[in-house]
């Protein structure tokens, strides 16, 4: 289903890793942090909110805010990045992390994350855990609203990278006289896919405008990114795919650089889209490797476009969406999204909350569907990956030509933990 990364997004990446999921990018993001003792808080339910705002100079970059909880003898904890609802808002808005604090914690770690080129607001920090009666209550965040004169010592660098500097500003905080903004606007280091001039190309189909960009030679090869993600989101792929295919790398209808028409967003109409690219680009087929949200619409092609889709590979996707599919909790996340966005009325909050509706309602396939997927596929999942193994496992039991791989120790965001395994694993299984 996704970096950015609104993201994605997909469905979207629940992480349970130990540090941002973007720290496969070696420069194209950065972090700051507050940490303190948790000890006392231990076992609480507990809840962070923030305000943020994006002022976008690459339609991609994002914010987010993050949590972690340090346990004792040096294991995490809780962990949330939300990197799967990034934020691409000019104006402020209120958000959350919720969850619990592990009952060993030593330390909660919490702060800001932010990538690409763009200018980074962030203002008064806010901590609640739950006490007696289950009534919420408030826990001290030492310069929470960034009002002293400096940053330090109480915030801190998590990641430092040249061209994102951390200051403050005095004008147009959320609360209070200051906020602290990043200025990421000589942010460099960044991969120039999803935005490469030389190569990008802009398909009429459907009656919107794909925006694709197309890398290497040989038989051609389909990338389909996850929700709120864009082709960006394969920057650690397309190198070494595109040494061996001829990529063809897509930003989905509405997101990175495509177009919408206002149509609702399904994964079926996605896949028309993509059938109609390729119809565009003359090309009677293709293999496709499909990452979240891309997995899922890679299937639905793989149905209903048999003759169009040599081989598929599908990571962490699903084919219907229900409790069965994933936890209870990303039901709640999302629709506790949708809430924090419903008096915004600027498009990138519509955009963005037609695509989380399109998360909690699709797909509305069904296991007996894949009976018509003729092609071989590959069914890719990590072991703690936000799809339950059973579907997974369904998925590629339901396919005539299927191959399932559960990845040991990965999550949902494995091309980009894991970008070297996660390439080979799928050259091993396009190679002819």
């Amino acid at each position: 289903m996704p970096t950015p990364y609104h993201a994605y997004l997909l469905l979207t990446i629940w992480l349970l890793y130990c540090q941002p999921a973007l720290a496969q990018y070696p420069t194209d993001w950065g972090a700051f942090q507050q940490v303190i003792d948790a000890k006392p808080l231990a076992g609480k339910k507990f809840r962070l909110e923030a305000a943020v705002k994006v002022k976008l100079i690459d339609t991609t970059a994002e914010a987010e805010l993050w949590v972690r909880v340090d346990r004792r003898k040096g294991k995490t904890g809780f962990f949330d990045n939300m990197t799967d609802r990034p934020i691409r808002n000019p104006t402020w808005q209120v958000y959350q992390i919720v969850g619990q604090i592990d009952r060993d914690a030593e330390h909660l770690v919490f702060g800001g994350l932010y990538a690409r080129q763009g200018q980074f607001f962030f203002d008064d920090f806010k901590l609640w855990v739950e006490g007696p009666a289950g009534q919420y209550m408030p826990v001290p965040v030492p310069n929470g609203s960034f009002e002293d004169a400096t940053l330090a010592p109480v915030w801190t660098a998590y990641q430092e990278r040249k061209g994102l500097e951390r200051g403050l500003v005095q004008t147009g905080a959320f609360a209070g006289a200051q906020a602290c903004r990043v200025d990421g606007a000589q942010a460099g280091g960044r991969s120039t896919f999803g935005r490469d001039a030389r190569v990008g190309r802009y398909a009429p189909v459907n009656g919107i405008n794909i925006y694709y960009e197309i890398y290497g030679q040989g038989p051609p090869l389909l990338l389909l990114h996850g929700n709120s993600q864009s082709i960006a989101s394969f920057a650690l792929q397309i190198p070494e795919l595109a040494a061996h295919y001829q990529v063809i790398a897509v930003d989905t209808r509405g997101q990175g650089r495509s177009s919408e028409n206002g149509r609702p967003y399904t994964y079926d109409l996605f896949a028309e889209d993509m059938n109609a690219l390729l119809d565009h680009l003359r090309l009677d087929s293709a293999r496709v490797v499909g990452w979240s949200d891309g997995g899922n619409t890679g299937l639905i092609m793989a149905m209903r476009y048999p003759a169009k889709v040599k081989k598929l590979v599908a990571m962490g996707a699903n084919v219907f969406i229900d409790q069965s599919v994933v936890s209870s909790q990303i039901f709640k996340t999302l629709r506790r999204e949708l809430r924090q966005t419903a008096n915004d009325t600027s498009y990138a909050a519509r955009n963005n909350a037609r695509l989380v509706k399109l998360l909690l309602t699709e797909p509305r396939h069904t296991f007996a569907e894949l009976a018509a997927v003729s092609c071989p596929v590959l069914v890719m999942a990590g072991e703690k990956d936000i799809i339950k193994p059973g579907h997974t496992q369904g998925i590629a039991a339901h396919l005539r030509r299927g191959t399932l791989r559960i990845v040991p120790n990965e999550t949902h965001d494995y091309p980009r933990e894991n970008p070297e395994g996660f390439n080979q694993a799928v050259l091993d299984f396009l190679r002819d």
